[in-house]
């Protein structure tokens, strides 16, 4: 949401505030609200008004960004990589959840996808790919490592079996 102070000065000649910049400025905007605040400056009255508004959706430019999400970090991963970035991008979002983040914010899906690729085996590694740096790393690479982790003798893969229904 956007806001805009437009003042307007008392017409003597009109005997009223000539209202017409405020007019056109609102004619191509969503108003939300508009508040007025009456003052007196050098002996002539005016009104100061606030208008909270957003552009209208059916006037803004569009770009092709706008109308195609950008799905290029699809081309990084093989297919047999989906269900592992899947589990990167699921634990990602419960981290955003978790600090109040965007998603994007903690990784990209292009990061995702890259770290995928990669399969990075020390944080130094991690670090290396494109946009994770020191900080991501020191801040998630310990995690993001694990996940990458083959399940090893000590910690096997958990596995669910389906119990017979009881009679």
């Amino acid at each position: 949401m956007l806001a805009k102070v437009i003042t307007l000065k008392f017409n003597s000649i009109i005997n009223a505030f000539d209202d017409e910049p405020l007019k056109e400025f609102i004619k191509d905007k969503e108003v939300h609200s508009i508040r007025d605040h009456f003052f007196i400056k050098n002996d002539s009255p005016y009104l100061a008004m606030v208008v909270t508004y957003s552009m209208s959706a059916q006037l803004l430019p569009q770009t092709k960004n706008e109308t195609k999400k950008d799905e290029s970090w699809r081309d990084l991963i093989k297919e047999e990589d989906v269900p592992l970035f899947n589990t990167l991008r699921d634990w990602r979002n419960e981290r955003a959840k978790k600090e109040g983040l965007s998603p994007y914010i903690v990784f990209t899906n292009r990061q995702l996808a890259s770290i995928v690729a990669a399969r990075p085996s020390s944080l130094t590694r991690l670090a290396e790919i494109e946009g994770i740096g020191k900080m991501k790393t020191e801040k998630y690479g310990t995690a993001i490592l694990k996940l990458l982790a083959p399940p090893s003798e000590d910690q096997p893969q958990e596995t669910f079996k389906l119990e017979p229904p009881q009679s």
